[in-house]
């Protein structure tokens, strides 16, 4: 999938349902593109961004790098698996606005750099996230998806 049919398949239902829960648009679709590196890597069908199993539904054991103790480490771990796009967006948005530890995150939900690094530590291990998604939406005006 080449970085503009990733857009165009899930820039539509992102802007959707991203909008119905108050969230911006392009930090979801941002994040889509780089868990699954623009739909290349996508578990399952669905699970574009990379969404742990939460012990509820159909799961994807996939082998994953996790970092901690300061360096990459690889893993075996269960992922969500959906049935749909809508699917995957809406658990993100659920995620994201009904998860007491992403709180701190809908403190700052008006300001898109904030959100990002509010967001970033608690979503990823990756200590440079936060830049990699702020680069990924600069670098595509994804900003043009949150109307």
């Amino acid at each position: 999938m080449t970085p503009e049919d990733f857009l165009d398949w899930l820039s539509p239902v992102a802007k959707r349902v991203c909008k119905e829960f108050g969230l911006f648009s392009s930090v979801c679709i941002a994040q889509g593109a780089l868990e699954s590196g623009w739909g290349e890597a996508i578990i399952g069908k669905y699970n574009l961004f990379g969404r742990k199993w939460n012990g509820v539904g159909k799961y994807i054991e996939v082998s994953t790098q996790e970092y901690y103790d300061g360096e990459y480490h690889t893993i075996v771990a269960k992922f969500q698996d959906y049935d749909s796009l809508e699917e995957a967006v809406k658990d993100w948005c659920f995620l994201i606005t009904e998860e007491p530890v992403y709180s701190p995150c809908l403190d700052v939900k008006d300001n898109l750099i904030q959100f990002v690094e509010t967001l970033s530590p608690i979503y990823a291990t990756d200590p440079h996230y936060a830049d990699k998604i702020i680069s990924t939406i600069r670098a595509n005006d994804l900003t043009l998806y949150d109307d």
